[in-house]
């Protein structure tokens, strides 16, 4: 039985051929991961984060691409350094409440310790409450005071507790709860060196009475 013309034809030759690079790219765009694929997306920003971040280099669009890889790839060596730059970026944009929610995530997700954490605490603390979401602002600020009693955001935040406490959320409220906190202190610290000036006279009048008698 003879074979068909077709199947011997330089026309046939060309379709197998055709055929078999089409399913060879198939296979390749298979067996290419999707860590891959997402990867490919965020790579020529990670050469200007890693080792050192180039501010003046990264532009403000690399944002969603870096949130998007780092929430999918959390596990990955740099995705810490992705959400850290996404936040400071967030911020040279005046996107204060985007800024309060990469640096949650940050924390959430990466548990930092030391001075990442501090200075995530406090972005995110502060853009939260700039931003009204009461709750998530006094939950970092009372980290802040926990954590960081000691330094001068920690003293600030265990203030700043206290007037979302009672309520005090505007500009207004909390300077007068401070002027009034500050005036306190000086009528106190007044009274108490009144005080001691006192006993101080005292101490040295029963002294000169004690010299006179004898």
């Amino acid at each position: 039985m003879a074979i068909p013309e077709f199947f011997t034809s330089f026309t046939y030759f060309c379709f197998m051929k055709w055929q078999g690079l089409i399913w060879g790219l198939i296979l390749m765009v298979g067996c290419t991961s999707k860590f891959d694929r997402d990867f490919e997306k965020v790579s020529k920003y990670e050469a200007l984060i890693v080792p050192t971040v180039q501010w003046d280099k990264l532009p403000d669009s690399a944002v969603a691409s870096l949130m998007t890889f780092a929430k999918e790839h959390p596990e990955y060596k740099n995705s810490s350094d992705f959400v850290y730059v996404c936040t400071k970026l967030a911020e040279r944009q005046g996107f204060g409440f985007k800024a309060a929610e990469y640096s949650e995530f940050y924390i959430e997700q990466f548990k930092p310790k030391g001075k990442p954490l501090m200075e995530m605490l406090v972005v995110a603390a502060h853009y939260y409450e700039q931003g009204g979401v009461i709750d998530k602002a006094l939950k970092y600020y009372q980290r802040l005071a926990a954590e960081f009693p000691t330094e001068e955001v920690g003293k600030q935040a265990i203030v700043m507790v206290d007037m979302l406490s009672l309520g005090l959320t505007t500009p207004e409220a909390q300077m007068n709860y401070i002027l009034k906190k500050a005036m306190a202190g000086d009528s106190a610290n007044a009274s108490g060196s009144a005080k001691a000036g006192g006993s101080a006279k005292a101490g040295g009048s029963a002294k000169e009475s004690g010299a006179a008698r004898n």
